[in-house]
């Protein structure tokens, strides 16, 4: 049962760090990559994916399957505090964007696909394609 994800990291960036000593999270934002942590759960009947995505609208998350890959997008405008426009702001760290996850995950019925988003988990349960029982030998001509 073991599945290859894609790697959330690019490895290359790993190489140009030992070669040219840029930092290692050059490319990465401290929030964004707190945001969308993933556990994939595997089993013979379907995969489970739970993603943390704190402070998203449920209406701000897409979700789309094709080709054994499952992408997730999601945006999040920028928070806002005009109550006192006198303050002066000392430390912001809730900030605007977009972030996304792709996942390799062959063999769904994507018709059957179910998806919940509670508490800033979101939950997405993918079916498996029930296996093929006939013979897979192949006679050689």
């Amino acid at each position: 049962m073991a599945n290859e994800l894609m790697n959330r990291h690019n490895d290359m960036f790993d190489a140009m760090n030992d070669w040219f000593g840029f930092p290692k999270n050059l490319f990465d934002d401290k929030e964004i990559s707190d945001l969308m942590q993933a556990d994939v759960a595997e089993s013979d009947k379907d995969y489970v994916v739970k993603i943390d995505m704190p402070g998203m609208n449920k209406s701000d998350i897409h979700l789309n399957y094709r080709d054994g890959i499952l992408s997730v997008d999601a945006s999040r405008k920028s928070f806002k505090d005009e109550s006192d426009k006198k303050r002066n702001i000392i430390h912001k760290e809730r900030t605007e964007g977009h972030v996304s996850r792709l996942f390799r995950l062959p063999n769904v019925v994507a018709n059957q696909i179910h998806a919940k988003y509670d508490d800033g988990v979101l939950t997405v349960t993918l079916p498996k394609q029930a296996a093929d029982s006939s013979d897979s030998s192949i006679k050689i001509d």
